[in-house]
C-alpha cells in the first residue's frame, strides 16, 4: 500500500468532517475553510479565504468577536464556546487558540456545529422531563400584559442588559424567567441573586467569588455568581439597594465583562446577560444620590415595566383560577371552583400585594374551605373589608348562637337562592355557574329545603 505523506492524510481528514472548520492566522486573517464550513456558514472558501474573519460576520457582532479573538491571543482564555443562531438555525461555534511548542500564539480554530435538531430534540426532552410548572405561567389575558409579554419575546434572543421595575409581587421574576427561556442562553444557567439578602461585607465575594485564605472564614475557592452564569442570564433582584460602592464594582464587570476572585490574581473573562429587577424608580435613586447615574445609564438599555394587578383586572379571575388548580393538585384536593361573590369580590378589591397576594389568599382558601365551592369566608380578612363585601351583595353575620358549620350552611342556602334566582330556576345553567354537577346542586338543595321554582317566584 502507498505510504501517503501525513500532511495529505490531515487535509483529507478535515475537508471530509461534518464540522465546519476555519483557521484565522495572527492577524485575525481567515487562512482555511473547508467544504462543511461553507454549508454551514454559507460562504464560500474562494471569497472568503484572505479576508478578515469580520466580514463574514454582521456588523454588530463585530465587537464581541474581536473581544473574543484579544482574549485568545492574550492567553485570558484557551477556548470558549457560543451558541449562535442564524436564519432559524442553531449553531455552536468552538474558538481555540493555536500555539506553538514555545506558547506562541499562531493563529485561531474555529470550528461550527449545526446543532438545530438536537436542540430541537434537547428542548422536546426538557419539555417531558420537566414540564413549565403551573405556577411558573404568565397570564395575559388583559392587553397591558399581552403588550408586554410580546416586547419580552421579541428582545428575549438579544444579549442587552434589562432592567425590569414594577410594585412588589407583580410577577417581575416571572417575567425574567420567561425572557431566559426564549433566548438563545436558556441551555446554560438562569443564576438569581438577591442584592436586598446580602450582607454587605460578602457582596463583592458572592459576585465575584474568592480564593482560599483571602479572608477571615474563607476556607476554600468559592466561584462567584458571575463565573456560575457564565453563558447563561444573571439576574439582579432589587438592585436599588446594592451599597454605592458595590455598584461601582459591577458597572465595571459588566463593562469589562471580566471579574476577579477576592484574593485572586488572574481576572477571568465572563459571559453573561445581566437582567436586574427593582421596586424602586432608579431615576429618582440617582438623584437622591443612592444609585449611580452610569451604572442606571447602563442598566437602563431595554427597560420592562410590569403593571400592578389593579390595572389589568381582566388578569385577576384567570390567575385565581389557575393557583385554585395548582394548589388542589398540590394538597390532593378536589379541583374546587370559586363561589359568584368570591369573584366579585376578588374584581372589586385594589389587592396591594398584587399577584403575591391573590396566590396566598387562594392558598389559604384551598386550604381551609371545606365545600366544592370556594367562599368568601374562605378568604383571607384582609380581602373581606365591608367595603368589598357589600360590593359582592354578601349580608354574613355573627351569631353567637351558631357554630361555624351552621354559619357555613346559612350562607350556602343563601348563595344557592341568589345563584337560582340568576338563572330563573335553571337547574343546569346554576350548577354549571356554581362549579358543581346538578346531582350536587339535587342534594345542596334538597339539604336545604329548597325549591327552584318556589325561590324565582315562578
Amino acid at each position: 500500500m502507498l505510504q501517503r505523506p501525513r500532511q495529505e492524510i490531515f487535509s483529507s481528514i478535515v475537508r471530509e468532517m461534518p464540522e465546519g472548520v476555519l483557521f484565522l492566522d495572527d492577524e485575525d486573517v481567515i487562512r482555511y475553510c473547508n467544504p462543511a464550513a461553507e454549508r454551514i456558514r454559507k460562504v464560500r472558501a474562494d471569497k472568503s479565504v484572505g479576508r478578515l474573519v469580520y466580514t463574514i460576520h454582521p456588523a454588530q457582532a463585530h465587537p464581541r468577536l474581536r473581544e473574543l479573538l484579544t482574549s485568545l491571543k492574550s492567553g485570558v482564555v484557551a477556548t470558549s464556546n457560543r451558541v449562535v443562531k442564524v436564519q432559524q438555525c442553531y449553531f455552536e461555534n468552538t474558538y481555540s487558540a493555536v500555539r506553538d511548542a514555545d506558547g506562541e500564539y499562531l493563529g485561531t480554530l474555529l470550528i461550527s456545529r449545526d446543532i438545530t435538531e438536537k436542540k430541537r430534540l434537547s428542548e422536546e426532552n426538557l419539555q417531558l422531563k420537566n414540564p413549565i410548572n403551573e405556577d411558573d405561567r404568565l397570564v395575559a389575558r388583559s392587553e397591558k400584559m399581552r403588550q408586554l409579554l410580546d416586547l419580552v419575546d421579541s428582545v428575549a434572543e438579544l444579549d442587552s442588559t434589562v432592567l425590569v421595575t414594577g410594585e412588589n409581587g407583580t410577577g417581575k421574576e416571572r417575567v425574567v424567567e420567561r425572557l431566559h427561556r426564549n433566548s438563545l442562553r436558556r441551555e446554560k444557567p438562569l443564576v438569581r441573586i438577591n442584592c436586598a439578602a446580602l450582607p454587605e461585607n460578602l457582596i463583592e465575594s458572592e459576585l465575584f467569588g474568592h480564593q482560599r485564605g483571602s479572608f477571615t472564614g474563607a476556607t476554600e475557592d468559592r466561584q462567584g455568581k458571575f463565573v456560575l452564569a457564565d453563558g447563561g442570564t444573571l439576574f439582579l433582584d432589587e438592585i436599588a439597594e446594592l451599597p454605592l460602592i458595590s455598584q461601582s464594582k459591577l458597572l465595571r464587570a459588566i463593562q469589562e465583562k471580566m471579574v476577579q476572585p477576592i484574593g485572586g490574581r488572574r481576572e477571568v473573562l465572563v459571559d453573561v446577560r445581566i437582567v436586574v429587577a427593582t421596586n424602586r424608580d432608579l431615576g429618582a435613586e440617582v438623584k437622591a444620590g443612592n444609585f449611580r447615574q452610569d451604572l442606571f445609564y447602563r442598566l437602563n438599555v431595554i427597560h420592562f415595566e410590569v403593571p400592578p394587578l389593579r390595572d389589568r383586572p381582566d388578569d385577576i379571575i384567570p390567575l385565581a383560577e389557575l393557583f385554585v388548580e395548582l394548589f388542589c393538585r398540590q394538597m390532593k384536593r378536589p379541583l374546587k371552583v370559586l363561589a359568584p361573590e368570591v369573584r366579585a369580590l376578588l374584581q372589586n378589591h385594589p389587592l396591594p400585594g398584587n399577584v403575591r397576594q391573590l396566590k396566598h389568599a387562594i392558598e389559604r382558601a384551598v386550604a381551609l374551605g371545606q365545600g366544592e365551592v370556594l367562599l368568601p369566608t374562605d378568604l383571607p380578612a384582609d380581602l373581606l373589608g365591608q367595603e368589598q363585601v357589600e360590593a359582592a351583595g354578601l349580608h354574613i353575620t355573627y351569631n353567637s348562637d351558631e357554630c361555624l358549620k351552621q354559619i357555613m350552611a346559612r350562607y350556602e342556602r343563601e348563595t344557592l337562592q341568589q345563584a337560582l334566582r340568576a338563572h330563573q330556576g335553571r337547574k343546569a345553567e346554576t350548577a354549571a355557574s356554581l362549579g358543581i354537577s346538578r346531582k350536587s346542586l339535587w342534594e345542596k338543595l334538597h339539604r336545604h329545603a329548597l325549591d327552584a321554582m318556589s325561590v324565582t317566584g315562578s
